[in-house]
C-alpha cells in the first residue's frame, strides 16, 4: 500500500512538473503528451490494480510482474517512436530551413551583382 501511494505521488509530482514546463514555455505540448499519457497510466493501474490482472489474463500472462513489465516496455517504446518520429520531422524541417537560406543568399548575391553591373 505504501508503494502505491508513493507511485502516486511521485507521477502527479512528474505531471505537475511536466504542467510547469510547458506554462513557462520551456517543454513543448506535443512532446508532454506521451508523458502525461505514461503517467496517467500509472497512475490509474496503482489505483485499480485489479486491472492489471485482467490485462495480463487478455494477454494470456500468468504473472502478474510480468504483465506490469510488459505494459511499461509497451509505454516506453511508444514513446520512444513518438520521439523517434518528432526527431525525423525536426531534421526534415532543418534541411529545409537550410536550402531555403542558402536560396535566399544566392538571390541576394545575385542581385548585389546586379546593382554592382549597373554601377
Amino acid at each position: 500500500m505504501l508503494t502505491q501511494v508513493w507511485i502516486v505521488i511521485i507521477s502527479a509530482c512528474i505531471i505537475i512538473y511536466l504542467f510547469e514546463k510547458i506554462r513557462s514555455q520551456k517543454y513543448s505540448v506535443k512532446f508532454s503528451m506521451p508523458w502525461f499519457f505514461s503517467f496517467l497510466t500509472i497512475v490509474i493501474l496503482v489505483i485499480f490494480p485489479e486491472l492489471i490482472n485482467d490485462i495480463a489474463k487478455i494477454l494470456g500472462i500468468k504473472e502478474t510482474t510480468n504483465a506490469i513489465f510488459f505494459i511499461t516496455i509497451c509505454i516506453l517504446v511508444s514513446n520512444i517512436i513518438n520521439l523517434s518520429f518528432s526527431m525525423s520531422e525536426a531534421k526534415k524541417q532543418s534541411i529545409r530551413m537550410v536550402q531555403e537560406i542558402a536560396l535566399l543568399k544566392n538571390e541576394i548575391s545575385n542581385n548585389n551583382n546586379k546593382i554592382e553591373g549597373e554601377q
